[in-house]
């Protein structure tokens, strides 16, 4: 195999057709009524050069035709690829009401199929969005698939897109991946520019020589340029930085000791331009918990002061390595025939890839083992840039896109949960938040924010069980300077505490009680399991009163990791419940004796905070009325063992009948310790 990344990337890369199309081969593509109706260069080149995307602008183009699912089934069995796409997309899409093959009469009715073209994005000058092959059957859009071709296609000039790089370890994809860089930092404003003076961290891999790799001790005092690498460890490294070979290290670190994926980024490293690498488990003495606290301190700063970061994000475990060349796509690409402008004997070939809105590009990324992985996700967060390498290419990250590299692009997704834009610090014209000055839009915006980040972070996993706060330390502290946010306590901030306290663990995926302190009750670092967060509006008043809060550090070096006890002097308005099999039930507060039954309630969302059963008495802490929906939000609770000291085991919403705000005003504060 050659090192290139263009055309034939691959020895497997085998749907890519002749680069100089015939006449003949291209109408090999699609039956006859197609190559004599949408792919006609009269009607294909007034709808390309026309691009309408079903725009109601006058100059937009759309291409309508009538035909029947049984004819454009027996043109897919004859080996249209049009008509393959149309009628394996209506198949599979559980939206558009197929006729199968029980309705064999209802699929000779004539249908109006308006096909169309959507134009590229872009960012800037670079190209963030492939154009996209759109089809209405009726008043039904069934498909809007990205296009792209070959670098020497006789088409490419005008299909702009090309195919994924497969060649992982090449200096020709590292070239093309340093010039998505390149542009970030010249033309991308919003992005954070590298800083003028950047430390080297205490200590870095020197790569000149990836055969003889040596660990370079800076003290935290040298200046530089380094690539910082995030992988998940998935097993032990008998070889990592420890006191006794720490000075042996400092000469040479044997590449032989070292697992792949370490080997890869020394690789990469070298091939990227870059001099200095820094990996955990060698730059940080794992055998010394004064070391690991003091340099985790600085994960933030080692994150985002790096040139970019190297995520292997394909390899579950470090011996897996990450520079493998990546497989064929697994879903189905169409070659369709494309009438080139000029010359009409001239034809190219662009290729669909079915699957809607670049689809595949996200599922292959939820899908890779960094995902799974709490750390990774912090490292990925604190990156100002990142080179991802994926199952399926070479990915660039930055806060304002991700986005395959050498214009392998799909579909431009504006949502901050596709791109991960996180906003850890202003752009050059904004200025840092202000909480005096808040509005209920940057309350929205700061609180949404950090909802999204813990859902995603507790539905990954950590290894050691007392990292569940230490490994989210670096992503809090950024978020606390960003947002100027005042006290953290485990995992909640005090100046948005009543909305922090909501969170709730959805029904089907709670996980057993831990054995072991890590987090207070109130705390969802309490729980392994995803929480998700409330809704309530910025204004809604709490319910309770916080007299006091008490959380004490694993370190004091690490204001925002583990803590070893925390608990809260509260104030607060206490209902009984009963939790039965069948669900969660209120008494009003009046009601004694034996008629409690005639005067229950059963609360409309009740999510238990583990698998534990807690059948039996519970009581109901009231936490928020929200003003808008009318709901009333709170905490299930059970005593703890000391008098007055409760802990939480679940979480309610409700839309009371059975009670009104001003009832729930009424009911007398009582003092408790929560912990």
């Amino acid at each position: 195999m050659t090192d290139t990344v263009c055309g034939d990337l691959i020895s497997y890369d085998n749907h890519i057709l002749s680069r100089h199309s015939s006449a003949d081969t291209a109408r090999s593509l699609v039956c006859n009524d197609c190559w004599n109706g949408l792919f006609a260069r009269g009607n294909f080149r007034d709808i390309w050069e026309n691009l309408g995307f079903f725009s109601s602008s006058p100059k937009a183009r759309l291409y309508t035709y009538t035909s029947t699912w049984n004819q454009i089934e027996q043109s897919s069995q004859g080996g249209c690829n049009w008509c393959t796409l149309l009628v394996s997309t209506a198949k599979s899409d559980k939206r558009y009401n197929y006729p199968h093959d029980e309705d064999a009469f209802f699929r000779s009715f004539t249908q109006t199929f308006t096909v169309s073209f959507k134009p590229p994005s872009y960012d800037g000058k670079a190209l963030v969005g492939a154009q996209l092959i759109c089809v209405r059957v009726g008043d039904y859009e069934l498909i809007s698939f990205p296009l792209y071709t070959s670098p020497d296609d006789p088409c490419a000039d005008e299909v702009l897109a090309r195919d994924r790089i497969y060649r992982m370890k090449s200096t020709e994809t590292c070239r093309l991946a340093l010039e998505h860089l390149s542009h970030c930092i010249n033309d991308h404003s919003a992005c954070p520019k590298p800083s003028q003076v950047r430390p080297l961290p205490t200590r870095v891999i020197d790569c000149t020589d990836p055969e003889r790799p040596r660990l370079y001790i800076t003290g935290g005092n040298v200046n530089g340029s380094y690539v910082a690498l995030s992988y998940v460890w998935g097993e032990s490294q008998p070889h990592k930085t420890t006191q006794n070979n720490l000075d042996a290290y400092t000469r040479e670190i044997p590449t032989d000791l070292l697992p792949q994926t370490s080997r890869d980024a020394i690789w990469a490293t070298k091939a990227f331009g870059e001099k200095y690498l820094w990996i955990d488990a060698l730059c940080i003495i794992q055998d010394s918990k004064v070391d690991k606290r003091q340099e985790i301190s600085k994960i933030p700063a080692i994150f985002s002061n790096a040139a970019f970061t190297i995520i292997a994000a394909r390899s579950s475990k470090v011996s897996d390595g990450f520079l493998q060349d990546c497989p064929p796509p697994s879903i189905p690409i169409r070659p369709l025939p494309f009438p080139c402008k000029g010359d009409p004997t001239r034809f190219g070939t662009m290729y669909v890839e079915q699957n809607s809105l670049g689809g595949f590009d996200d599922n292959g990324d939820v899908h890779d083992p960094v995902n799974k992985r709490a750390w990774c996700l912090e490292e990925r967060l604190l990156s100002t840039h990142a080179f991802a390498y994926t199952s399926t290419t070479l990915r660039f990250y930055c806060p304002m896109t991700r986005i395959s590299i050498n214009d392998a692009v799909r579909e431009l997704h504006d949502l901050p949960t596709h791109r991960l834009n996180i906003e850890w610090m202003p752009a050059p014209e904004e200025e840092h938040f202000d909480p005096k000055e808040e509005t209920a839009f940057d309350y929205n915006r700061r609180t949404t924010l950090w909802d999204n980040i813990i859902h995603n972070y507790t539905g990954r996993t950590v290894t050691q069980v007392e990292d569940k706060l230490i490994a989210l330390a670096g992503v809090a502290s950024r978020f606390s300077t960003r947002w100027k946010k005042g006290k953290y306590m485990a995992g909640l901030w005090l100046d948005n505490f009543q909305h922090d306290l909501l969170w709730h663990v959805a029904d089907g995926n709670q996980l057993p009680r831990l054995e072991s302190f890590r987090a207070p009750s109130w705390s969802w670092a309490a729980v392994d399991s995803q929480v998700e967060a409330t809704k309530l509006q910025p204004f809604d008043p709490p319910l309770y009163e916080l007299d006091k809060h008490v959380v004490q550090l694993e370190s004091d070096i690490l204001p925002f990791g583990g803590v070893t006890a925390a608990s809260l002097e509260m104030r607060v308005r206490l209902l009984k419940a009963e939790w039965r099999n069948d669900g969660l039930y209120a008494y009003q507060p009046q009601v004694t004796g034996s008629n409690k039954s005639e005067n229950e309630s059963k609360i409309y969302y009740a999510w238990r905070d583990t698998i534990e059963v807690c059948h039996g008495n519970v009581w109901l802490l009231p936490v928020a009325w929200s003003t808008r929906s009318l709901d009333l939000w709170g905490l299930v609770v059970v005593p703890g063992e000391k008098p007055r000291e409760y802990r939480r085991v679940g979480c309610f919403r409700d839309f009371p009948k059975w009670i009104s705000k001003s009832n729930v005003l009424e009911l007398r504060l009582e003092p408790i310790t929560f912990i």
